[in-house]
């Protein structure tokens, strides 16, 4: 056993904050619970930015969209940058990467016949010793990866290329989404490719020499759409038991929000059973990379390290689940912004308790923080986040159990959001013009999205106290080159 402990970090793709079984008995997830049962769960993670890219760059360098410049997927991470990988990488650890980092840009990822493998480079210079990276889902269906190269081996390339089409025809081409019709993948059970990252984390496990301490990341691609787990995972679920989820419709909210009620995100007319049947076919899939995460627990035990290892998991972003009529993520309803967050320690570092659930207001930058710390890593430069390590050593009763940021900001297309324990305020980044107010005390299912014009006061408070303090800290150039680019092709600005 080595004198430092592992880390393991597992992730998951567009995970709600309220989607493990600890904090919501309509999710299965035994496996994760248990994670939570010998650490601290914190059930008010808010992702840095709702959005693949953004988020990811952000648990990379630490850094937030105003700083990096990422407030989109058509930019691409900067490997040359801090990454908390390569500072772990030079504290001695053997670091690796397994499943979809999703660190560059959209058109670079998306061209056709191009094999993941050839930005192996990149993943490199982040600081990674061993790369086994695949592409998204969808992107599987045109862009060659481990994963395709796997399912050309077992001659199930072609009909699994043939199902993504499909969907990608239905999802984005004009037609109407409909999660809750979504088959399972068109591969026999434990040929998915979620089983696959599971398989092939277990596989580098078995392998790794003992001698010098891990650093493993690894990178599940869903529950991220299209929502096409194994059929057995369905079958756990009772459709009829679940919560169908917040039916209202906001009146008013930022323009991300109109945008995406008036088009492809939108969701309003399902009806109560089509709602029912999308979150067992999302839970299903969650369900299935809690069972590979028992698996890659089973695997540190035979090895004898299970306990010489911090476990941390947590996702990118989360997912509206048809709650204010929308899908997918990308705006800053708490479905889209929360994400779980679970920290287990090595337990030969601290006394054995029973973990619990910290209240703390924390942030997806405190991930790599936290990292770091847990690997006498040097710490990033410049960065916002806080090492969540110190939690593990408190108990729910302590003053401070339940103390993290005062402020906490999400941003994404050119918009901050800041998030207190008590409102959430959507401005513009660069002229802080106000765009949506909630007063999340007093309503918590954000169903009051138009008090901005009784509270002009209050919005300009929060603007001067927690934003402003922060203004130089914006990437003036990137942020002008984004403005540009949203106005040439006619997006949201």
């Amino acid at each position: 056993m080595t004198e430092k402990p592992n880390i393991l970090y597992i992730f998951a793709d567009q995970m709600r904050g309220d989607c493990l079984g600890i904090v919501n008995d309509q999710v299965q997830t035994p496996h994760l619970d248990r994670l939570a049962a010998e650490g601290v769960t914190f059930t008010r993670c808010m992702s840095n930015s709702p959005l693949c890219v953004p988020a990811r760059a952000a648990l990379m360098n630490g850094q937030l969209p105003r700083q990096s410049g990422v407030w989109s997927n058509r930019s691409g991470a900067d490997e040359e940058g801090p990454s908390h990988v390569r500072n772990i990488r030079d504290a001695g650890y053997r670091t690796a990467v397994i499943g979809k980092t999703h660190l560059w840009r959209h058109s670079a990822a998306g061209q056709a016949g191009l094999h993941v493998g050839t930005m192996e480079d990149k993943l490199k210079a982040w600081g990674f010793d061993d790369c086994l990276e695949i592409n998204d889902p969808i992107e599987t269906g045109w862009m060659d990866c481990h994963y395709t190269d796997h399912l050309a081996r077992q001659g199930l390339l072609e009909a699994h290329r043939a199902f993504i089409m499909d969907w990608v025809k239905e999802a984005y081409r004009g037609n109407d989404p409909i999660p809750w019709q979504q088959k399972p993948a068109p591969v026999p059970e434990g040929e998915d490719i979620d089983s696959w990252v599971g398989r092939e984390a277990v596989r580098w496990l078995a392998q790794h020499d003992q001698s010098k301490p891990f650093y493993l990341q690894v990178q599940f691609t869903g529950p991220h759409d299209p929502y096409d787990g194994p059929q057995s995972f369905r079958d756990q679920y009772d459709v009829s038991t679940i919560d169908p989820g917040i039916t209202d419709i906001p009146s008013g909210g930022s323009p991300i929000v109109r945008a995406r009620l008036a088009g492809s995100q939108s969701i309003i007319g399902a009806s109560t059973q089509q709602r029912q049947q999308w979150r067992v076919n999302y839970y299903a899939n969650i369900t299935l990379i809690d069972a590979w995460v028992g698996r890659i627990l089973e695997q540190l035990a035979a090895d004898d390290q299970l306990e010489n290892t911090w476990v941390v998991f947590t996702s990118d972003h989360g997912e509206m689940l048809g709650d204010h009529g929308l899908w997918s993520k990308a705006n800053f309803y708490s479905q889209s912004v929360q994400v779980p967050c679970v920290v287990r320690p090595a337990s030969d570092e601290f006394e054995k308790r029973s973990g619990w659930q910290s209240r703390a207001l924390v942030q997806q930058i405190d991930v790599p923080v936290t990292l770091n710390d847990i690997a006498g890593a040097s710490p990033l430069p410049g960065v916002q986040g806080e090492s969540l390590a110190r939690f593990v050593r408190r108990e729910p009763g302590d003053d401070d159990a339940h103390r993290g940021h005062d402020c906490v900001l999400s941003e994404l297309f050119g918009q901050s959001t800041l998030i207190t324990d008590d409102y959430k305020l959507t401005v513009r980044v660069d002229d802080h013009k106000p765009a949506q107010l909630f007063d999340s005390g007093n309503d918590p299912d954000e169903l009051m999205d138009d008090l901005l014009s009784d509270n002009g006061g209050l919005a300009q408070s929060l603007t001067e106290t927690y934003l402003q303090p922060l203004a130089d800290a914006i990437n003036r150039d990137q942020l002008n080159d984004y403005r540009q680019y949203v106005r040439e092709t006619g997006q949201i600005n």
